[in-house]
């Protein structure tokens, strides 16, 4: 970083500091983390909300979330309050999905401020995101385990969805630059119930999900989750969803020293998968909503098994030790076809009546998977008067993906499937059958060893500290079938990650904190090499955080606010003068303000707010022949700013209300240069409401209009040219009825 910057820096964090706490005092506004309370504590309204959120009551009123999930990292790696955690945090709860009635991961995470959705091609689908608009397409992870694989995740069996923001090496090791996702699991409880829950919807939704837990001894428990699902999506009439899940688990030793989990996750989907629409003249095209680009045939399928043994022991309260065992294997099928305009992209003013459109054809199959073994020891001693929460372990994983891609024919011609028009596709076209061409295997070993310590210094004062080294090396073979061309390449790198923050607490109610953390991203990171990346060494990043967290009427509601820089001065570009190389000299910088408030404003007023300003600069080259060098232009899909509410009343015990919107300023779809005009999405407002009412203590029914005003709105993003794009709109208005049942 220049100088200048460095000092820019420097006063950006001051300037935070007195901003936050300025939040924090004088006007108890929303906060960065919007969600950053971990659910407050909700008068339950039937049996799913008492056995879900164990939450707990004071008499002061609203308390933070006592998260009974099988492993949360907010307690478990972080051994602070979320008010006390030094960077931004959300949680999403399961009442939460509940309330909203969200079957989708990247659904729940609109709830999230600084998240955006990509779309993909090849090997990026599934659950691909940005945080803080930084690729998060392998910051997903499973009860404090790496979950990076290509499939839709579906929550029936999540307790909680944590998602901490900023660089987080210290806890994760590679990636997490913009943050990383968690999502923690359902454990079992020694309160025997059963919950059966069913929606049927205007998408022609049918789903039922089943909730058993049932005690076997004083200490021990099972508890079964299942799901089954058929539906569409409003107004993308071919886009089908066909899901099942079962997630058993058995936990011994609940409330003693020694207590082990045993816990079996599967979930299988075959569904016909939304290619969106192509942009024309920069600019999603003005067709029809339920344009179809894709074909009937198209197909993503997957079947994902994950084995996880978790084990504990406190060897008394100043010293516990906790292992976490887990095998992941995943199978994926995937056939996609993709608008593309080839050779002859629409030019500015072309009738839309006359442009056709052609079919890429991206498509793979394979298998991943993810043996990984942790160790975590947790000691809590006094050195004088300060007092230490020493948290240290080893990581040992080894990922594998078996990669196959088949034949794409429209690299050579547009029209290998004749080419549809674009005001009305036929996406009934047949599909040749395209052989295997290409097989890759690759391979990563990883081995980590980190360490943090959380020293309290008095009453007002806690300093974090904390270092995690780790070694990350990948092998990568391919064979091309047609020529019998064999490319081996690997790649290994060794990476230090520290971590500082300091936390002050002036009062019981509020902290006030300064963080620094870094990341890094190695070249292998997507589980592949190329000749041009084999080379490199890792992508960096640094962050520089600053904010404050209040609690406010009582304990009932948490407002929060931060302010952060977050730099990566060495991206991968291309060469300029050799384009068949990519060098680290690229440029990333995004800042930005984060605020929210969650809680209870009345205790029949609840009320989950977020609010986001990001500005993301870029400076590189892209382009072979020629280069294009481009200079602090806006990074793609990132939006400046973001809405997100969601409030409910209680009207009566048994009566709720609710309604939210969520605001996504507009966003460019690639990277802007003088050589080409932007791509932009739109900006959008969508507005969503809830009623439910509580016919007894074990019948709950549920009122859902998803999209209230059938706005036309565009999510997830995908961009590399005129030529090969696409942006897949949101679903229209959507009604569904659920009935939850207690047993």
């Amino acid at each position: 970083m220049r100088s200048s910057e460095t000092t820019k820096s420097i006063s950006t964090l001051g300037l935070a500091l007195h901003a936050a706490g300025a939040v924090g005092v004088g006007l108890g506004v929303m906060g960065a983390d919007s969600a950053a309370l971990a659910q407050t504590e909700q008068t339950p309204t039937d049996q799913t909300t008492t056995h879900d959120h164990a939450e707990a009551k004071k008499s002061s009123g609203v308390s933070e979330v006592v998260i009974t999930g099988i492993r949360p990292l907010l307690g478990a790696k972080i051994p602070l309050s979320i008010k006390d955690t030094p960077q931004s945090v959300n949680v999403v709860s399961s009442q939460l999905l509940q309330e909203q009635s969200i079957t989708r991961l990247e659904d729940a995470l609109k709830n999230v401020p600084g998240v955006t959705l990509n779309a993909g091609e090849g090997a990026a689908r599934g659950d691909t995101i940005n945080i803080r608009g930084f690729s998060a397409f392998n910051d997903f992870f499973l009860d404090g385990v790496r979950d990076a694989a290509i499939y839709v995740r579906d929550p029936f069996n999540l307790d909680s969805i944590e998602v901490l923001k900023g660089p987080s090496a210290t806890l994760f090791g590679r990636g997490s630059t913009g943050g990383a996702v968690n999502q923690v699991s359902k454990a079992p409880t020694l309160s025997p119930f059963g919950v059966f829950t069913g929606d049927i919807g205007t998408n022609d939704e049918f789903r039922g999900t089943l909730d058993v837990d049932q005690p076997i001894g004083d200490s021990a428990a099972i508890r079964v989750n299942a799901l089954g699902e058929s539906s569409g999506v409003a107004d993308r009439d071919y886009v089908k969803n066909h899901h099942w899940g079962i997630a058993p688990e058995a936990s011994f030793g609940i409330g003693e020293p020694t207590t082990a989990t045993l816990a079996y996750f599967h979930l299988s989907e075959n569904d016909v998968p939304d290619v969106g629409v192509p942009f024309v003249n920069g600019a999603p095209a003005h067709v029809n909503r339920s344009n179809d680009y894709g074909l009937t045939s198209d197909h993503s399928i997957s079947d994902v098994d994950i084995g996880t043994l978790r084990v504990t022991h406190e060897f008394n309260p100043n010293l516990s030790v906790a292992s976490t065992t887990r095998y992941a294997n995943y199978v994926f099928n995937y056939r996609f076809d993709a608008p593309n305009f080839g050779t002859t992209p629409p030019t500015a003013g072309e009738p839309l009546s006359s442009i056709r459109v052609g079919r890429d054809s991206p498509s793979s199959s394979g298998t991943q998977t993810n043996l990984t073994q942790q160790v975590d020891v947790t000691a809590r001693f006094d050195t004088g008067f300060l007092h230490h929460t020493l948290v240290t372990g080893i990581e040992l994983a080894r990922q594998t993906n078996h990669l196959d891609s088949y034949n794409n024919p429209f690299n050579k011609t547009n029209n290998w499937i004749p080419e549809t028009p674009l005001l009305d596709p036929d996406p009934t076209q047949v599909h040749p059958v395209e052989p295997v061409t290409k097989a890759q295997i690759t391979t990563a070993d990883s081995e980590a060893a980190y360490l943090t310590d959380t020293v309290n210094i008095g009453q007002y004062v806690d300093l974090i500290a904390g270092v995690r080294v780790d070694r990350f090396s990948a092998s990568y073979d391919q064979t091309t079938f047609a020529t019998g061309a064999v490319l081996n390449l690997s790649h290994t790198d060794v990476v230090p990650s520290p971590r500082v923050a300091l936390v002050f607490k002036p009062t019981t109610w509020q902290s006030f904190y300064a963080s620094y953390g870094t990341s890094f991203d190695p070249s292998a990171e997507a589980l592949t090499l190329t000749t041009k990346t084999a080379d490199l060494g890792p992508v960096k990043a640094t962050t520089y955080e600053a904010g404050s967290k209040t609690s406010l009427l009582g304990s009932r509601l948490l407002v929060t606010g931060a302010i952060f820089h977050t730099e990566v001065d060495n991206a991968q570009v291309n060469d300029p003068e050799n384009p068949t190389l990519t060098t680290l000299q690229g440029n990333e910088t995004v800042q930005g303000i984060e605020l929210g408030a969650t809680g209870y404003i009345t205790p029949q007023f609840e009320i989950t707010a977020g609010y986001t300003y990001l500005d993301g600069k870029t400076s590189g080259d892209t382009g072979t022949s020629p280069i294009i060098r481009y200079n602090n232009v806006a990074i793609p899909n990132l939006a400046r700013n973001a809405v997100n509410v969601w409030a409910e009343y209680k009207i009566t015990p048994p009566w709720e209300v609710g309604l939210g919107l969520n605001y996504l300023d507009r966003r460019i779809g690639d990277v802007v240069t003088s050589a080409s005009p932007p791509a932009v999405v739109p900006s959008y407002v969508v507005w969503s409401a809830m009623t439910s009412y509580k016919i007894n203590d074990r019948l709950k029914l549920q009122l859902n209009v998803i999209n209230l005003f059938d706005t036309l709105y565009y999510d997830n993003v995908y961009y590399t040219s005129t030529s090969e794009n696409h942006v897949i709109p949101g679903a229209g208005r959507t009604v569904k009825l659920t009935a939850r049942a207690s047993f």
